[in-house]
This record gives structure tokens, sequence and C-alpha cells, in this order.
């Protein structure tokens, strides 16, 4: 084929019938994106071909009524391009389901749903040849493919390729138009692969042929991979996207292999019920385009290398080791007391994990929903002295267990509706701390009982922020806007102990999950902006600011965690002692950190006010999408968007972006890849008092 620069219509002709021309629009694609992109309308095809970095990639459409896909290839420095797959097709699933809302209060977001609970139906997408648009941006082209439908959605089939990478981003870009839709999909391949393998999640590479019905297949890094004539194409979804949240990370399957039309198949799948009481799926508002991806890595390796070229994409699904920062998370109802006390063992599993995923701090919400968090005796007291006991063994100078509770009465009662609790929240100690969550009559708030020492029995707010004040604890609002904490911390923003000192802010997750979004979990972002503009023009303790947390129940090393987490970059020297976590605290009271999926790391963020510039250093593995930079006057958050297109993955730079800071009160930074991963850091402050 020839390379041509076309800008304008091509007509790619379906063989057989003129009348099913497949008109080709490369009038928004540049030759100089550094993806080559040939159309030959004679026969049909359009190729696509690009460098990696040690290699050479092509991956060749055909619209003449077969596969989609009629070959991918990969060659080296031998100048040889060596086949990984011929008469390939991609194949989506859709299952729509109801979204309900719950039947007390207003919640702006819906985590408390089950779809598969209700009548649901399984769509198969259906990809008919229209049109196909070829667009680019610097180092970066994408074909897409129309119309693809299933059920009630509809749009384009999309492939983006990337200067320098292995990888090929597939999506189902559709958008649907009813009200109160939930949804899953699935998305595989279909091929003449020989072999299909994986990771097992107990180690040990598993290989099978395909044969049969689809079924489930428990993998490790979330990744199948096909092998081909001459090299594999590995299978995996965006680490973090991919996955709405759930109460549990057991490994569901979310892996699938078998024969689908008589070839063989294997990709990704969702498990419509696992996953505890709440299995909400995601969200699809009406008019908006949902992005259902998952990537393709293409090596001439064998499966077991491919699968290590994975993995450098979530360092192996740990969190990569910063200097001058300690990895801190929180909220994990990990059951560790009660576990340890039944015998299981949990406690010595729960660090292995940690440790494996490089995690240094781990705030723990123990006796949520277990254990006698409201007895007034000495259960309670044993209780939390066994909490203390197994957060004391199992730290060490690279894991530091913190005990800790998810508190959902007294701070905000006074504001709640009659008959609700306030919303739920978290408090972290600089120590060990004994505590009641009931007030017998007649004892004091602070009693010595030996053997434990001081206790404080809290029956009040006044109570509970005493308590925080005379421990110089902090406290902050869990999953806020959403879940049992759907009110807060809005409800309660103007009340003093929201306004003082020992109130944090709010947490972060990626929830809900709704795909027509590049940025997860916007919700706690827009929360994050509105509680700084309302810090603007008070006292210094009003700056609020927004760890990320996890809040998932009972792991082992089989779960599928990583793409559950996320975690918070501390600037510490090291990982403190058992004996005094202070410094812990004295860092997330002045925001001295960011919060990560893992994937993108911000090592340096510098407000220049005075030059009206901000300044970062950003590291990243996936290609990097754009960066947002976020500032606040008081009334309204302002975005600026910076397009990070045409840097390579696996980069490292220092940026330097004009802001508009006559106005701002504060700044911050995201930024984010194009698997949807990303990274923040909080409000730095231009003049809070002003």
């Amino acid at each position: 084929m020839r390379a041509r620069a076309v800008v304008g219509w091509v007509c790619v002709v379906v063989a057989g019938t003129a009348a099913a021309a497949v008109p080709v629009d490369l009038s928004k694609y540049d030759p100089q994106c550094g993806v080559r992109v040939e159309a030959d309308a004679g026969a049909g095809k359009v190729r696509a071909s690009w460098s990696g970095a040690r290699e050479r990639f092509a991956v060749t459409f055909d619209f003449n009524g077969g596969p989609l896909v009629s070959v991918i290839e990969a060659g080296g420095d031998d100048g040889g391009m060596r086949v990984l797959g011929r008469d390939v097709d991609v194949k989506y699933v859709v299952t729509t389901g109801s979204r309900t809302q719950p039947k007390v209060g207003i919640y702006k977001f819906v985590f408390f749903d089950k779809p598969a609970s209700r009548k649901t139906e399984r769509h198969e997408a259906v990809l008919k040849l229209e049109r196909v648009r070829v667009e680019s941006r610097p180092g970066e082209a994408a074909v897409a493919v129309s119309t693809i439908s299933a059920g009630p959605f509809s749009g384009e089939l999309v492939f983006h390729f990337y200067d320098g990478s292995p990888l090929v981003r597939v999506e189902a870009a559709m958008g649907q138009d009813r009200p109160d839709l939930a949804y899953i999909y699935d998305a595989v391949l279909t091929g003449p692969f020989e072999n299909v393998s994986w990771e097992k999640v107990e180690g040990g590479m598993d290989r099978v042929k395909p044969g049969g019905a689809m079924r489930p297949a428990a993998v490790r890094y979330r990744t199948i991979l096909g092998e081909g004539e001459s090299g594999t194409v590995a299978v995996f979804p965006p680490p973090h996207a991919f996955f709405f949240p759930r109460d549990r990370t057991d490994n569901f399957g979310f892996a699938q292999v078998g024969m689908v039309d008589g070839k063989a198949a294997f990709g990704l799948r969702q498990d419509p019920a696992g996953g505890g009481a709440f299995v909400p799926w995601f969200d699809a508002p009406p008019g908006r385009v949902q992005r259902m991806g998952m990537f393709l890595l293409l090596s001439r390796q064998g499966a077991r290398e491919a699968l290590e070229e994975v993995k450098r994409y979530t360092h192996g699904d740990s969190f990569k080791p910063v200097d001058g920062r300690v990895t801190f998370t929180s909220h994990w109802h990990s059951r560790l007391t009660v576990g340890e006390e039944a015998g299981k063992g949990v406690a010595r599993e729960f660090a292995g994990v940690m440790k494996a995923m490089n995690v240094n701090v781990v705030h723990l919400a123990e006796f949520h929903g277990d254990g006698h968090p409201y007895e007034a005796g000495d259960v309670r007291l044993k209780e939390m002295r066994e909490m203390f006991g197994i957060c004391r063994k199992f730290s060490d100078e690279k894991l530091l267990l913190v005990p800790g509770e998810e508190g959902n009465k007294y701070l905000g009662q006074r504001v709640a509706p009659k008959g609700q609790h306030p919303g739920h929240w978290m408090y972290l100690f600089p120590r060990e701390v004994y505590l009641r969550w009931v007030h017998p009559e007649g004892r004091p708030i602070a009693e010595e009982v030996p053997p434990y020492g001081k206790v404080y029995n809290v029956g009040s707010e006044g109570e509970m922020i005493e308590l925080l004040e005379k421990e110089h604890g902090l406290a902050w609002t869990t999953h806020p806007r959403i879940k049992a904490s759907y009110m807060t911390p809005d409800a309660f923003k103007d009340e003093p102990f929201y306004r003082s000192g020992v109130w944090l802010g709010a947490a972060w997750k990626a929830m809900p999950a709704d795909l027509s979004n590049d940025r997860l979990g916007v919700r706690g972002l827009d929360l994050l902006d509105d509680m700084s503009n309302w810090a603007v023009g008070a006292p210094v303790e009003q700056k609020k600011y927004m760890p990320g947390e996890v809040d998932v129940f009972e792991i082992d090393h089989t779960h599928e965690l990583y793409g559950h987490m996320n975690v918070n970059y501390l600037r510490m020297a090291k990982v403190p002692a058992y004996e005094d976590w202070s410094g812990v605290l004295e860092v997330l009271r002045r925001g001295d950190f960011f919060v990560s999926t893992g994937e993108v790391l911000i090592h340096s963020f510098d407000l220049d006010a005075a030059a009206g510039k901000v300044r970062a250093e950003v590291e990243w593995t996936f290609p990097p999408a754009f960066a947002e930079i976020v500032w606040g006057d008081g009334a309204a958050a302002h975005h600026r968007r910076v397009e990070l297109a045409g840097r390579k993955e696996f980069g490292r730079e220092r940026f330097e972006w004009p802001v508009e800071t006559k106005a701002a009160k504060w700044v911050r930074l995201e930024v984010w890849d194009v698997a949807g991963d990303g990274a923040f850091t909080q409000p730095a402050w231009v003049d809070v008092g002003r």
C-alpha cells in the first residue's frame, strides 16, 4: 500500500457490491502524528503502523464483510514483520439493568443498588459497516468504525494507536437515551489463536486450547493472553476504570476464554452479582458517550514475557517507592481483630498483601459490622486491646498498621434528619487511644481503667470533639455525598466542629463509576473544590483536604485488589514507628501529599503566585492524556485543561504552566493518562485570609 496524506473522503468498497462502499474520512488525520494510517480503496482496507520502543507494529482492518482485523503484526530490527493474529474480530456484550434511587433522602450519587437482582437484558453488540473516521493528535491516531450498537447503546468502535508503545486501546464508544439505566460490559477477541494463557491467582501460568462455551478465568494482573503464529496478543482492561465500586474485592473471574462462532475467544468479563450486598454496575447518564475499553499489548515474545510487559504499566500491581514519600491508605474493614480472635490468621495475610503492594501506612476501620463497638464494659476494651496488639505485632520499618474505626454517630447529629445518622466518618489518633462509643451515666468522660489505662466514654458530639482535641486527633467524612454520607459534609459545613482544626475534610474514591468521564472520582474532586471555596476568607483551620480511601472488607492475596486501590503519597522521610505516628497527622493537616491510582506520580507541585505559574514534575507509565489545573476564587472552581498528547509512555518531565492568580485563592493539579488512571494534589493556597 502507498502512504497517502489524504484530506477528505476515501471510499473503501466492500467486495461484491458497490452499494456497500464504506467511506473513510481522513480529514482530521495528520501523517506527522507518529502513526501511519493508509487507506487502500481498491482492497477495502485500512492499515495503521507505528513504532514501539524496540519493535514495529501494524494492524490492518478489512471492510469486505469478514473479520474486522485481517492481520496483526510485529517486527524488530531484523526487518521482517511477524504475524501475531489473523482474521481477528472484537466482540462486545452489554448487559443492561435498571437503576433505582434509595427511598431515604436525596441521593445525587447511588451506590446502594444491585441491578442484577432485577430484570436484566443481555445485548450482543452488532457492528454495521457504514463509515470509518481517522483522527490524530501528536503521537496518537485513532480509527473509528461506525456503527456499533448493543441494545439501547449505539456509537463507534474505536482503535487508538500510540507512537512508541505496543498498546492498542479499543473502546466501544456508545451512548444511550434511557433514564435510570445501569450496565456492565464484556469484551473479547476472536480468531485462530492456538493457545490462551494467564497467570493463576496462586501463581504459575495456565495454558489452554480454547474450546466449548465461554467460561470465566480468575487471572492475576487482569490479563489474558492469546498466542498467535509468531507472538502474543495480551488483553487487559484499564486497571482502575474497569472496576465499579464493590464492598468486596474477591477475584470473580474478570477474564474469560472459550469459543465464539467456532473461533477461539478470550478477553474481559464483568461479574454481575458478586461483591457484597450492593453491586451497583456502571452509571449511564442519557446523552453521554460511555467508553467501554480494553487494551491490547502486541508482542513477538511468548505469553510469560508479554505478561511481564503488561505488568510494567502498574509496577507489578504495586505503588512505586518515591524518595521522601511514604504511602498511606485508609478505610479498611478487614476485620483483623475478630478474625484473629477466631484463629483465622487474617492479620498476617493482610500485612503480607500490603507489603507486596508497597503500602507503608495502613489506617484500619475495625468493628464495622463486627465486634462490640457500643458495649460499655470490658468486652469492648478487650477488643480494642486486641486491635492495638495486632497493629503492634505486624508493624515494622516497612509497614505501620494504624488502629482506627469508622464512626456513624455524634458528629453532625444535630443537623441530621430525624431518625437518621449524620453520615460516616473516620477518626485518626497519633497513638493508641481507648474509647467507648457510649457514656454510662455517672462516669466521667475520661477515666483510668486497669489494666488499659485512660479510657474515654463518648456519648455526644461535644464529648467526641473534646476527645479529638485532647488527643490531637483528626476526623473526616468517608464516602462523602454517597452511600450513608449522601448529605455530608455539606449539611454540617457551618458547624463549629467542621470549621475547627480537628476536621480534615473528606475522602476520595473512584465512586460511582461512569465511563463517560475521563477523570475518575469526579464526585470527590468537585467536593474538594467546594470545600476549598468554603474556606476562602476564613481562618487557617478551615483549609480542608482530601486523602484517598479504599473502603473494602476482608482481603487476601488472591483478590483483585489493585483495581480498587488508590494511595496517598505523604511527604515523610520514613515510616513512623508504632509508638508514635503523629507525623502522619502533621502531613495530613498540611495537605502535603498527593493521591494516585499508582500509574501517575506527581513528584513536585509548586505555585508561584507572583509569576502566575504552576510548576510540576510528573511521571507516568501509560501514555499521558491531559493535565487539569483547577483554581477557585471563593465562589466557583475554574478548570484549565492542558493536553499532554505526544509524550511517550514511561516518561518523566518537568512542566511549567500559566495560571490565573489575580482572583485565585487556591490552585491544585490533576494529571490523567489514556487508561483513566491519575493523580491529584491538594490545594496550594494563594491567600486564604484575604
